[in-house]
């Protein structure tokens, strides 16, 4: 789905890219990573091909121009943020984007604890300090799908942190068209 959302994007930016993981996935032409734990951007996947940026989304202003790219992504990134920067965060993406931007988050607060299964010394941005709802970013202007239980025991974080008898969470795709 989030591909079919950046089927007429040329260019995509994804905030908090990690090793490439997600952009592996992405079929736009031309990729850019941006990542503020530099061992991840150094560790990405070889087989991934993305510029690759150590900065931090909370100033992507002074890297990017208004309107310079096709669309950005955040995926699994803005619930590591507290709300008030998110907000601004989700701010400097939609003057970057000249298309769409595109979130997804776990619905509600998922607690998450301070590892990196990469084991890349990126711990400290691995907790989860905010939680998200539909509400959230409709009011923002957003459209939203819900991925019913798509958190479960599958996922190492929240089977850490819940157990393996514990409810499925929820997911959240959003997106806004510039």
């Amino acid at each position: 789905m989030i591909n079919e959302l950046l089927s007429d994007s040329n260019t995509v930016l994804d905030v908090g890219c990690g090793v490439g993981e997600t952009l592996e996935k992405i079929s736009c032409p031309i990729k850019i990573g941006v990542d503020a734990h530099r061992p991840y951007l150094e560790n990405a996947r070889a087989s991934e091909k993305f510029i690759k940026l150590n900065f931090r989304a909370e100033r992507l202003r002074e890297l990017f121009l208004p309107k310079s790219i096709d669309s950005v992504t955040m995926i699994d990134v803005i619930e590591h943020f507290e709300k008030e920067d998110a907000l601004d965060v989700l701010s400097q993406v939609e003057e970057i984007a000249t298309k769409r931007v595109v979130i997804f988050t776990p619905r509600g607060f998922f607690r998450q604890l301070d590892i990196d299964h990469y084991n890349l010394g990126g711990e400290s941005f691995q907790r989860h300090r905010s939680g998200w709802e539909v509400e959230d970013f409709e009011k923002l202007g957003y459209n939203t799908v819900i991925f019913s239980k798509f958190h479960d025991h599958s996922n190492k974080a929240f089977l850490e942190v819940y157990g393996k008898n514990a409810t499925p969470v929820d997911a959240l795709l959003a997106w806004k068209d510039c």
